[in-house]
């Protein structure tokens, strides 16, 4: 008796029909990876991700800024944006995702945020004060707190945008793994 090749090709490295749990792993992150999931080909999840992610982002900023008087803050604040991302990664597939963020939007992510906190910190000095001391600056201290918040929720924002997009899709010097 003789296989015809569609069944040779769905056989596993074990000989047998059944795949194995590896060979199983990896077509699905394979498939994950690409877009080609069940859940990412529906149109209700895309639409649903499409028409949530604004408001998500809109909460992150708000839980960022007001985050000085009320429960909330810079992290918290990064982590829901940076979710907003994750959640077209994860209704699109994070390859696509990759292949729609620039990367130099992320590097420039996480270098505004930076250069904002290292300008608040070093701008304390230069005015006559102690590193990060925000009493010396111009502007009101609830002022200068939201900034240093808003420098710290885009370095959060970019670390979970890119550990989960950029992971999840694989990188190996700039190609997928």
């Amino acid at each position: 008796m003789s296989r015809d090749t569609d069944t040779d090709d769905r056989r596993g490295e074990n000989g047998t029909d059944t795949p194995t749990p590896e060979e199983k792993f990896d077509a699905a992150t394979t498939e994950i990876a690409r877009g080609e999931s069940a859940v990412s080909q529906s149109p209700v999840i895309k639409t649903a991700s499409r028409t949530v992610t604004p408001f998500v982002v809109a909460f992150g900023v708000y839980v960022t800024l007001f985050g000085t008087s009320l429960p909330g803050g810079a992290f918290q604040g990064g982590i829901i944006m940076g979710s907003a991302v994750v959640l077209i990664g994860l209704a699109f597939g994070f390859e696509p995702t990759q292949e729609w963020l620039d990367a130099r939007a992320l590097g420039g992510l996480f270098l505004v945020g930076a250069a904002l906190f290292g300008g608040v910190a070093i701008g304390g000095v230069v005015y006559g004060g102690a590193l990060l001391e925000l009493y010396v600056f111009p502007l009101s201290v609830e002022n200068m707190v939201k900034l240093v918040e808003v420098a710290i929720a885009a370095l959060v924002a970019g670390v979970v945008i890119g550990l989960v997009i950029w992971l999840a899709a694989g990188v190996s010097g700039g190609k997928k793994a």
